[in-house]
């Protein structure tokens, strides 16, 4: 496979938190995906990844509190990342990724984590959880119908939710997320009506008696796929439900996985090319299916590490992030990169690439729709502006998505 980094036009978005480190997948790259054409916006100059510069972009790494990034369907990347407290930020810029300027969405009324973000036909929609007094978390929304621009006020989707995973396809927006904690939990599902924008009442996806967690979820077309890990039967497998309806109906549960994994991610072609991958055992292991996620080919091992994030071209070609280490605990002090694999619809995937060497969250990644695709980490070494230990810079990279 061929890779390279290209400079690029960007609009960022940051979630300003200040959070727990959490262990857990939050945001499935597939919530991080757009539908839109390929960019005309194309860039000219390849260049190594590049930190993004912007007032407050330093970013608390938490553990999992990564940035995320879609692209809208004008070809325009959006970025949101966790920094600060309780402020939702947004900024945009055409030209050189370097220089935005973020601007205050909403303020929130407790501490603000674990964010997610969609583009759909115009619409982007960002998403966090907010922890009030009393350590209740609730799951928000915010929308803008401009760009970024202007936004909604805030959006209470569940309250004693969190874990929420956003997906995109033509107009339509869905959402997964759980409600409940690891002792007892459902894992529930809702869709935005691309006319009205309303938002359908939640429905329960799994049938679960034990702690489902940790949803991901992908759209294409009309199809829609919610992920999760569940310890139903004692250790964490990797279950897979499937609606061909935008979620009116849903298939039976499929387990995926038997050995003791979890906290997925899944993303789709047009094809019914379906890519699934999760983290166990300190290992990044990924699934392909080409019948809708009916049945999966053998797991294959691509790297060492944790919090996987796919997305998937309409031609169901892939890439894989996630942040690199040897270690057996995400929350070990040792060293950490931003990794990431691409791979074929055919199943080809191609070798490990590093982003960066000091990298204190996974990599983030989304297709553009014309062959490239956005991967953007936060790193902990790769500034001069003194930032701390547990802070890091934001930086970003454009690389090539090509079939094996």
């Amino acid at each position: 496979m061929r890779i390279r980094f290209l400079g690029m036009a960007v609009s960022i978005a940051a979630l300003a938190a200040a959070v727990a480190c959490s262990s857990v997948d939050v945001t499935s790259p597939a919530s991080s995906t757009g539908d839109g054409p390929a960019n005309g916006q194309g860039a000219s100059t390849r260049v190594a990844p590049e930190q993004l510069e912007a007032a407050g972009n330093t970013a608390n790494i938490g553990f999992n509190n990564a940035a995320q990034v879609v692209t809208d369907s004008e070809g325009t990347q959006h970025y949101v990342f966790v920094t600060g407290s309780r402020v939702v930020m947004h900024g945009s810029a055409t030209g050189s990724a370097a220089d935005v300027e973020p601007s205050a969405v909403s303020s929130g009324q407790g501490r603000v984590s674990l964010t997610a973000i969609a583009a759909a036909d115009g619409i982007i929609v960002i998403g966090w959880t907010e922890t009030a007094r009393g350590d209740q978390t609730s799951v928000y929304l915010s929308e803008s119908a401009d760009g970024g621009a202007t936004w909604s006020p805030p959006r209470l989707l569940e309250a004693g939710a969190s874990g929420l995973s956003l997906a995109a396809s033509g107009g339509t927006v869905v959402a997964a997320w759980f409600v409940g904690d690891d002792a007892a939990s459902e894992i529930h599902f809702a869709s935005r009506d691309r006319e009205s924008g309303e938002w359908t009442a939640p429905t329960r996806v799994d049938g679960s008696d034990a702690a489902p967690l940790w949803p991901a979820v992908a759209a294409s077309g009309e199809s829609v796929w919610v992920t999760w890990r569940d310890n139903r039967d004692g250790a964490y497998h990797v279950y897979l439900r499937r609606s061909t309806d935008g979620g009116a109906t849903w298939s039976s549960e499929q387990e995926v996985t038997r050995t003791n994994t979890g906290d997925p991610t899944v993303c789709a072609g047009d094809n019914g090319v379906v890519w699934l991958a999760h983290h166990g055992r300190g290992k990044i292991t990924v699934l392909r299916s080409t019948d809708g996620g009916a049945t999966f080919a053998e797991p294959a091992v691509v790297g060492n590490g944790w919090f996987p994030r796919l997305s998937c071209e309409a031609d169901g070609d892939m890439i894989l992030g996630w942040e690199q280490s040897e270690g057996m605990d995400p929350k070990a002090d040792d060293s950490k990169q931003a990794a990431y694999v691409t791979g074929s619809a055919d199943g080809t995937i191609g070798p490990v690439t590093v982003l960066a060497e000091t990298a204190g969250t996974c990599a983030s990644v989304t297709v553009r729709g014309d062959g490239y695709a956005d991967a953007v980490w936060v790193d902990k070494g790769g500034s001069d502006s003194g930032a701390p230990a547990l802070e890091g810079e934001l930086w970003h990279a454009v690389v090539e998505v090509a079939g094996g």
